[in-house]
């Protein structure tokens, strides 16, 4: 079974804020994150025959969404998050229930306030104000490879912080789950 045009716009349109969010924390651009939403509306359109369900549809999207994003990104010389970031934040964005998106920007945030003023500064540099590598050499005064070192330290201190940190979220709303259905049951 296939999706109809009507339900493939209507799942995508509800969608709408989450698959902008992906393209904008990518491109960091709101407006070419809504025309990415665009693109990758009229791309469902045209293969909406292939799309088999709703939950199909929304890993496809959150995935073209990322795809062309990271294009538009390379297109102008954008410095975009490292994959391996990438791949672990589109496992949530990608979440059927809607859930994820804010709680992942909440432990990457925590993760980024652990890190050292230095580490927090260097992030911020080339992530946020967008500094190419030898705009980073000439501000800090470092080589390019104790910058690309410290970078990859950084991502995968990063990394590791926020899979401890989904881990124990987990783990705590089974706990929780588990304590609330043993309470549920009849009166």
């Amino acid at each position: 079974m296939t999706l109809s045009i009507e339900t493939a716009v209507q799942v995508l349109l509800r969608r709408r804020l989450r698959l902008v969010a992906v393209a904008a924390a990518i491109v960091r651009d709101v407006d070419a994150a809504d025309d990415i939403f665009q693109q990758v509306v009229l791309a469902a359109l045209q293969q909406h025959e292939e799309l088999r369900d709703e939950e199909h549809l929304l890993a496809w999207a959150v995935r073209v969404t990322r795809h062309r994003a990271v294009d538009w990104a390379r297109r102008r010389q954008v410095q975009t998050l490292p994959s391996d970031l990438l791949d672990l934040l589109q496992s949530t964005w990608g979440d059927p229930a809607g859930v994820g998106i804010s709680d992942q920007v909440e432990v990457l945030n925590r993760c980024i306030s652990k890190l050292g003023d230095p580490a927090r500064e260097l992030l911020r540099l080339k992530y946020h104000e967008g500094l190419a590598m030898p705009e980073l050499v000439e501000r800090l005064q470092r080589s390019a490879d104790a910058l690309y070192q410290a970078l990859s330290r950084i991502h995968r201190s990063l990394r590791e912080c926020i899979e401890r940190e989904s881990q124990s979220s987990a783990e705590a709303a089974a706990e929780f789950d588990s304590t609330r259905i043993g309470r549920v049951g009849p009166s």
